[in-house]
């Protein structure tokens, strides 16, 4: 039975198969391997197998083990991926067997190739954006080989490249050539290569920059023998310390300084500057120089103690310096520690009663800069009341040299004057006044109607202060009187003769236009079109720059040109060479002064009536008037006509009036008339026909018309002539006249030193050339260049009529770009930036450049013209220079690379320097951190609402733009110290961002500095 069951072979047990040896065995290298290493494996092999079983989950027992798929990097990259390869730790942190202790491997420098062995005593490697000298790179600059010409023919049937082979065969090749590559585990020392890696390429010849450095350092010994051997040269010592600077951007990483290296070069000066005065002798000139670097380079280093003790000896020496004079009130005037409101002005006086004392002639634009800066001083501070009144009585007195038969003594004039502000009339600019020596019938007194603000229970104790205070300057704004209601209880509201005493006595030789000028400045309004000297000294003072509105940020970029233009004229401030065409540009802003419009147009109207000067204020008050008052301006303009039926002047700036308006027809008409009204032989024999005639050739061309322009051009007299069709051109003997009568009237202008019309003729002459070569740019610049070139030769490349020649030339180039099919952007680029080197602050200039350069924002041109201009000159850019900088940044937008980091940026760099007592620049940068501050919160807010994950960071930027705001008001207080509108900001605009502690601390620090404040504050006992 049992023989006949099955047998399955599947139920049989399946044999044991034999063990496989070791597959480590397979390995050829552990056949080889000596025995002493094989016992060496199998002792460790035995100590890791005593080890505790919980030292690791798994262990094994070999010290290696084999991997038999292999790297898969190795088939694709050729070799073993580098970046999968953890860093190998050294045994001793870099110490090398057989070298000394203090040798050790340096990990930054060693690679992969090569190990770099440095002291363990050496400094440490500087981080990159720490350290000041790592900025200037080490290494040698590549030039590209030109490819030369090979020999190949078209026949040939393949072209052998030089690198064509594989990368083994280019092993190979090297290996059999001996050049093999030197590696670190090599015993030779690593060789510099003399040629690049790069085949194509070779090494740029460092002889430039070694020839730059040894000239900078010869030209130093040389102006250190210069100095020895001729110490009583001023010039020699003056270029010696300029040339520090120089000497000191050896090292420098960059061509700007650090605050640091500012001190240091301060300090190297000082020390000359003290040495040149030891040896300059006994010249005053050379003296007064050097002390005025000397104290302009203190200010970096020397406490303010030391410094006012050396002003006081200084001014013992040259009591009648004005620039010492000036010196000395800035540095009273922006001295946070010693500043009081008393000392202040009594410093003032004190240069003024020197200045009158001098035994020399008194320059009386000097006294009025004084009375300017004093003045407004005074209104910043507070006392807006008393200074007004000064100004007041300033134009009132000192109008009364130009009134016929006019006794005017020391006494006489000043007592009677005195009568009359005691008596409380009308004084200028106010409603009824006509003149203090003029009689008034109706003895208008002006009486105010208003109440001040009182306080509001619920209010709390700054919210209460900043409503009253507020109110009351807004409120308090012009000179009391005995008879007012209004601030009767206010000590400093009424102002009497005797608080105005001191300031009203002027030189008898100074002309009525300067004071004029200088209450225009003072009121924040735009200059008279007058060549004055002093214009611009005045305009671009910082202490006399109040008003900068913050530029809203472009969300869109324009192409067109005009459209780049308007955009960027309108700078916030300004500064050009005035013309009665841009006088009717202006806006006339009275927001820094908080005067009513009213008030100028009153003061005007009563000015206008002087028989010297009304020509010239009758075109101010129509251009004041076209702004506030348009629907007056016009019958102003003809009552001054009917008063003056013959003054070009007027009738020029009536059609300039109705062109404005848009009339064109009118403005053509008004041209035409007051054209043909010249008398005598001489074409263009004022400056006023020359004007005229321009501006009737510009009405053409602004509505197109060029051939009517060119008509014109040869209609001196207003009547075109000689013309049959309306398209015809005018003839080669037409033209040919044209252009002798306008190079006629330049060279007659020229040789009278009369520049403004010399500008204006080549201009005209410029247009000819160019609307008579089918409107080709090049022979109107040529026709200008020659008068650049006349400038240049005769050293007035810098002067005011140049600045206006520049100008003429950028209006030139506005209306090619405008009118033109094609414009190149480098003819306007290349002509303006020599004159922008000339004159950087000029806005006129730079709107046309930014306009220009705008259609191509590949090249940020304009940043890098405004930061080679600085560069050159730290004092060249002004103010304005810097405020159109910003507003060019800020109108860019972020599309074209413009952030908050570049504005702010650009107002460090012009709080830094030239602007750091400007109360225009340091108002406009805390509110732009202020608007940056809002719109954080804004959106942090927004991130709430939404309940964003990323709430931390957006609170961590709104707290950092608050910290910011805080900042730059502590650094801004420190520079103003005299300007309360930029105190005041604590309790308004940044209220939210002081504590109340810090607000006490300010409200007493206003009260310190003895500024006027209108309500006072009891504080809390603690």
């Amino acid at each position: 039975m049992a023989s006949n069951v099955p047998k399955f072979a599947s139920f049989r047990p399946k044999p044991k198969a034999a063990p496989e040896p070791p597959k480590e065995l397979r390995n050829p290298s552990s056949r080889e391997r000596p025995l002493q290493e094989k016992t060496r494996t199998k002792a460790t092999s035995s100590l890791q197998s005593e080890r505790p079983a919980n030292s690791r989950d798994t262990l094994t027992s070999r010290a290696y083990f084999s991997d038999r798929r292999g790297d898969p990097d190795v088939r694709k990259y050729g070799t073993l991926n580098r970046y999968d390869i953890p860093a190998y730790r050294r045994y001793g942190h870099g110490v090398v067997l057989g070298l000394a202790p203090d040798q050790r491997i340096d990990r930054d420098q060693t690679t992969d190739a090569s190990i770099q062995v440095t002291p363990v005593g050496r400094p440490r490697q500087q981080r990159l954006l720490l350290d000041r000298h790592l900025n200037k790179s080490t290494a040698r600059s590549l030039r590209l080989l030109k490819a030369g010409k090979a020999d190949i023919h078209p026949s040939m049937d393949y072209v052998a490249l030089p690198g064509g082979g594989t990368r083994k065969q280019e092993d190979s090749d090297h290996e059999g050539e001996g050049l093999s590559h030197v590696d670190y585990r090599n015993i030779e020392s690593k060789r510099r290569s003399a040629e690049p890696n790069d085949l194509d390429t070779r090494y740029e010849s460092d002889e430039g920059t070694i020839k730059i450095d040894a000239e900078v350092t010869r030209k130093n010994s040389e102006l250190v023998r210069q100095t020895r051997e001729h110490p009583e040269t001023l010039q020699n010592w003056l270029a010696f310390i300029a040339h520090q600077d120089s000497m000191l951007k050896l090292d420098a990483p960059s061509s700007e300084l650090t605050a640091s290296e500012k001190t240091q070069l301060a300090d190297v000066r000082i020390s000359i500057y003290e040495e040149a005065l030891k040896k300059i002798g006994k010249d005053p000139h050379s003296q007064m120089k050097l002390y005025e670097g000397l104290l302009s380079e203190a200010r970096r280093t020397w406490s303010e103690t030391k410094l006012a003790s050396k002003w006081n000896e200084v001014l013992a020496k040259h009591p009648h310096s004005s620039e010492l004079w000036f010196m000395y009130l800035d540095f009273v005037q922006s001295s946070f520690a010693t500043f009081k409101y008393e000392d202040c002005r009594s410093a003032f006086l004190k240069c003024l009663n020197a200045l009158r004392a001098s035994p020399g002639t008194i320059a009386f634009v000097d006294v009025l800069r004084v009375q300017l800066r004093l003045t407004r001083m005074m209104q910043e501070s507070g006392y807006q009341e008393l200074a007004l009144a000064i100004w007041q009585a300033i134009l009132e007195i000192h109008f009364l040299q130009n009134v016929p038969d006019a006794p005017f003594g020391p006494e006489g004039p000043v007592s009677a004057f005195a009568e009359f502000w005691e008596s409380e009339a009308p004084r200028i600019g106010e409603e009824g006044a006509t003149g203090w020596m003029i009689p008034n019938t109706n003895d208008i007194s002006p009486s105010g109607s208003v109440s001040l603000y009182t306080s509001n229970p619920s209010d709390t104790v700054f919210e209460g202060f900043r409503k009253r205070e507020m109110d009351a300057i807004d409120k308090l704004r012009y000179p009391g009187r005995t008879s007012d209601d209004l601030g009767e209880d206010d000590a400093f509201h009424t102002i009497f003769f005797s608080d105005v005493a001191d300031y009203i006595i002027f030189p008898l030789e100074t002309p009525f236009m300067f004071v004029m000028q200088a209450f225009l400045c003072f009121c924040g309004l735009p200059p008279l079109p007058e060549d004055i000297s002093q214009q611009h000294k005045w305009w671009s003072d910082p202490f006399l720059q109040r008003q900068l509105n913050s530029t809203s940020p472009s969300q869109e970029q324009p192409s067109h040109f005009m459209q780049n233009l308007n955009r960027f004229s309108k700078c916030p401030l300004q500064s050009f060479s005035m013309t009665s065409e841009l006088l009717f540009e202006q806006d006339f802003s009275l927001d820094a002064i908080r005067l009513s419009p009213d008030f100028i147009r009153r003061a005007l109207k009563l000015l206008v009536t002087d028989a010297s000067y009304g020509e010239t204020i009758g075109e101010y008050l129509l251009a004041f008037e076209s702004r506030h008052f348009p629907a007056d301006a016009v019958k102003t303009a003809k009552r001054l006509l009917k008063a003056r039926p013959s003054s070009l002047r007027l009738y020029n700036a009536y059609g300039v009036l109705e062109s404005r308006r848009g009339n064109t027809v009118k403005a053509d008409q008004v041209f035409s008339l007051a054209l043909s009204m010249q008398k005598g032989d001489v074409t263009f024999s004022t400056p006023s026909s020359l004007q005229l005639f321009s501006n009737w050739t510009w009405e053409s061309l602004h509505r197109g018309e060029q051939t009517e322009a060119l008509w014109r051009l040869g209609s001196p007299l207003g009547k075109v002539s000689g013309r049959n069709e309306q398209h015809e051109r005018p003839g080669h003997g037409h033209l040919l006249a044209t252009r002798k009568v306008l190079a006629e009237t330049s060279e007659r202008a020229l040789l009278q030193q009369d520049y403004q019309s010399a500008v204006l003729a080549t201009s005209l002459l410029a247009l000819t050339a160019y609307l008579s070569s089918d409107c080709k740019p090049e022979p109107a610049i040529v026709a200008h260049q020659h008068l650049s070139s006349w400038f240049d030769s005769h050293k007035l490349s810098a002067s005011p009529s140049a600045e206006l020649h520049a100008q003429q030339i950028a209006r030139f180039l506005i209306h090619h770009a405008t009118h033109a099919p094609i414009v190149k952007p480098a003819l306007i680029r290349e002509t303006l930036e020599p004159f922008i080197y000339l004159f950087p602050n000029n806005t006129v200039l730079l709107a046309c450049y930014a306009a220009n350069e705008a259609r191509s924002s590949i090249d940020d041109r304009v940043r890098s013209i405004m930061h080679q201009t600085a560069r050159q000159s730290s004092d060249s850019v002004g103010v304005v220079g810097w405020a159109f900088a910003i507003h060019f940044e800020t109108l860019k937008g972020e599309i074209a690379g413009s952030t908050s980091h570049s504005i702010r940026a650009l107002y460090n760099r012009a709080t830094e320097g030239i602007g750091a007592h400007c109360p225009a620049l340091w108002l406009a940068n805390l509110r732009f951190e202020l608007q940056i501050a809002f719109q954080e919160q804004k959106k942090c807010a927004e991130r709430k609402l939404a309940k964003s994950k990323k709430k931390g960071s957006g609170e961590a930027r709104a707290s950092a733009a608050g910290a910011r705001v805080k900042e730059r008001y502590y650094e801004g207080l420190k520079c103003l110290p005299w300007c309360k509108d930029f105190i005041m900001l604590a309790f308004t605009d940044a209220r939210e961002f002081l504590t109340e502690e810090e607000l006490w601390r300010l409200y007493n620090i206003m009260m310190e500095k003895e500024l006027r404040l209108y309500v006072e504050l009891d504080e809390p006992s603690l």
